[in-house]
């Protein structure tokens, strides 16, 4: 007994076992660890234990081997999911986008019910697709194991391996009517099956054609174009997504080759730099200014306006990747840029702020780079009292986005709520506006409606204002 117990002590350092049991060594290696979020501690949350927080996208490798066919990626929806999810890049979170509900094919392709995806779905880390969004892929074969499952929704704590045998082009329309071929915007699917040598009835498939015969391909076409939803006009439902090509395995690689882009990760840490002397220049000199004895608003307008017709374009890149803030080290901090956040994501999808009419409205577009109002010159006509609602108003020039641009914001501070992860987020979340034809017990078509509907923004938080000039007391 003191014999086994030395040997199962030298194993435990080895990765042997005085048991016959099998130790999967491929699973301890692909472990996620923490790179890409280890920053100073006003930019970073961490776990209760203090540890540096993972980011799936940045901390692991794509790792593409065209020899074998093989990919990393991270899971973010398990085949069967009851939930479908998607990671947001800022928080390096996975957060809940909707249920799964009994549907129709809008399509008529499948004859049946829709009911969940029989297939996973996950993200090729490090990796863009042609639009400039997170590679996606959608795999065959992974093993249905509920507990593992269940900390992938949370978040993903490994990475996998699979083996791609082709791909499609998905297509979507985010504005009905989608009559025009100029509507329709292409993204590649990869596909493939489980590389991690786990048995199953996909261990063996090399091809499309194979993949094709071993499950029920026009439900799982039909689940793909169905699953973010459809088009609603009146009391129709026209489709949103088209699967245009299926493409063979070198067809595969050469779009993949001229589409994608793969992150060079010592240029993003250098960028990111950037972001965090942007943040820090814009909060001390804001800071700056609140302890002015007077003239707080004047002069803050003035350093928006400077700083805002400089570097608007490398501020809305910064938040879709890199946070300004910690909650739990500056709040104050965190909700400024919040608002600033806000105002930047209207002026950046069609809209612009008023100062006469002291409300944001929307701006049509003038050709594919300007619009027909310039928010810059805009700001330069405002009176400093007027500039500053511009952030309060913002919450509400959200809400009216849906309905002007089919696009919609909110601010995610936990995911919580029946099939959220539960996950700290502090982020704006960008969706397109689709409906979901579920069915009721009657069989008819109704739109979805969320248990509780989503705020826009925390009610509890207001913007922080500047003395106006005639109050000489610092608030």
């Amino acid at each position: 007994m003191r014999i086994c117990q030395l040997l199962n002590i030298v194993a435990a350092i080895f990765l042997m076992s005085c048991s016959t049991e099998k130790v999967d060594e491929t699973r301890d290696q692909r472990v996620i660890t923490a790179s890409w979020l280890k920053i100073p501690a006003r930019f970073a949350l961490r776990d209760k234990d203090d540890n540096f927080l993972t980011h799936p996208f940045f901390d692991v490798s794509p790792s593409l081997n065209k020899e074998k066919r093989t990919i990393n990626f991270f899971v973010t929806t398990p085949e069967e999911s009851s939930y479908k999810y998607n990671i947001d890049l800022y928080s390096g979170r996975l957060y809940g986008e909707h249920e799964f509900c009994a549907a129709d094919d809008v399509w008529d392709a499948y004859t049946g019910e829709l009911q969940k995806p029989n297939f996973t779905q996950g993200i090729v880390p490090q990796t863009y697709d042609q639009n400039g969004d997170p590679q996606r892929l959608v795999v065959f074969g992974m093993s249905k194991n509920k507990e593992k499952d269940l900390k992938a929704r949370f978040h993903p704590q490994y990475f996998e391996t699979g083996k791609i045998v082709g791909s499609l082009i998905l297509e979507s329309c985010d504005s009905y009517p989608c009559d025009l071929r100029s509507k329709w915007k292409a993204a590649q699917i990869l596909l493939a099956v489980n590389a991690n040598g786990e048995e199953s009835s996909f261990s063996k498939v090399n091809f499309l054609n194979e993949l094709r015969s071993k499950t029920d391909w026009t439900y799982f076409k039909a689940m793909l174009t169905n699953q973010d939803g459809v088009h609603q006009v009146g009391k129709k439902y026209f489709p949103a997504f088209r699967i245009s090509k299926e493409l063979n395995l070198e067809d595969t690689f050469r779009y993949l080759e001229k589409n994608s882009r793969t992150e060079k990760m010592y240029e993003l840490v250098k960028w990111r730099e950037g972001c965090f002397k942007l943040y820090d220049d814009l909060w001390e000199k804001s800071e700056k200014i609140r302890k002015q004895p007077r003239d707080q608003q004047f002069d803050f307008w003035k350093l928006f306006k400077e700083f805002y017709s400089k570097n608007s374009d490398q501020f809305y890149a910064c938040s879709k990747l890199v946070r300004p803030a910690n909650i739990n080290e500056d709040p104050r901090r965190l909700w400024f840029f919040a608002y600033v956040q806000a105002f930047t994501n209207l002026e950046k999808n069609q809209f612009y702020y008023s100062c006469n009419d002291k409300a944001w409205a929307y701006n049509p577009k003038v050709d594919d780079t300007r619009y027909f109002n310039n928010q810059n010159k805009e700001l330069e006509r405002c009176r400093a009292k007027d500039f500053e609602k511009s952030f309060d108003q913002a919450i509400n020039g959200l809400s009216l986005m849906k309905g002007q641009t089919n696009k919609e914001f909110r601010f995610v501070e936990y995911d919580s709520g029946r099939g959220g992860t539960h996950q700290k987020i502090y982020a704006w979340i960008g969706t397109q506006d689709k409906t979901l034809m579920c069915k009721n017990k009657k069989g008819l078509f109704k739109k979805a409606q969320p248990e509780a509907q989503f705020d826009v923004f925390p009610q509890d938080v207001v913007w922080e204002t500047f003395t106006p000039d005639e109050d000489k007391t610092v608030k």
